[in-house]
């Protein structure tokens, strides 16, 4: 199992809603905004899957539009990175990304969010893979099987 890196441990203050939005990351590495999709967002925070996070204190720009019932304008902020999965299997992720908390969202924008995120579903636990794959269990003592008594 590949460890998540955190840089600290808190309670959650929000829950998470399962989402599925494109946004655009800006970070100081590239000029441009890049394509990524958040699947968890909270009004505090996101998951964003990317193949290459960066390293926990990062600081990024990202911008964000809920599509469907939006009235509000695109959502622009700054956020830290707090916690990244690099192979996918961190935090109960399939894909790798990073966990951003939101660090500028002002009033207006963050009741907006709280309000549309409100009516969406939180994530469902996913299932641990098991070790190994094909385990069968001996058959129980006692019984009458084709090759004789166990």
């Amino acid at each position: 199992m590949v460890p998540t890196i955190r840089t600290r441990s808190v309670a959650r203050r929000a829950v998470r809603r399962a989402v599925d939005l494109p946004c655009e990351l800006i970070t100081r590495y590239v000029d441009e905004p890049l394509l990524c999709w958040a699947t968890d967002l909270s009004p505090l925070g996101a998951w964003i899957e990317t193949p290459g996070p960066l390293w926990p204190g990062e600081v990024v720009v990202l911008s964000l539009r809920p599509i469907v019932r939006w009235p509000h304008r695109e959502i622009t902020v700054f956020a830290h990175v707090v916690r990244i999965a690099v192979s996918g299997r961190g935090e109960r992720r399939d894909e790798p990304g990073m966990g951003l908390e939101f660090r500028d969202l002002n009033r207006y924008e963050f009741g907006a969010l709280q309000g549309w995120l409100r009516h969406r579903p939180p994530p469902l636990p996913r299932r641990r893979r098991r070790l190994v794959a094909d385990h069968r269990l001996p058959p129980p003592r006692g019984l009458v099987c084709a090759s004789g008594v166990h």
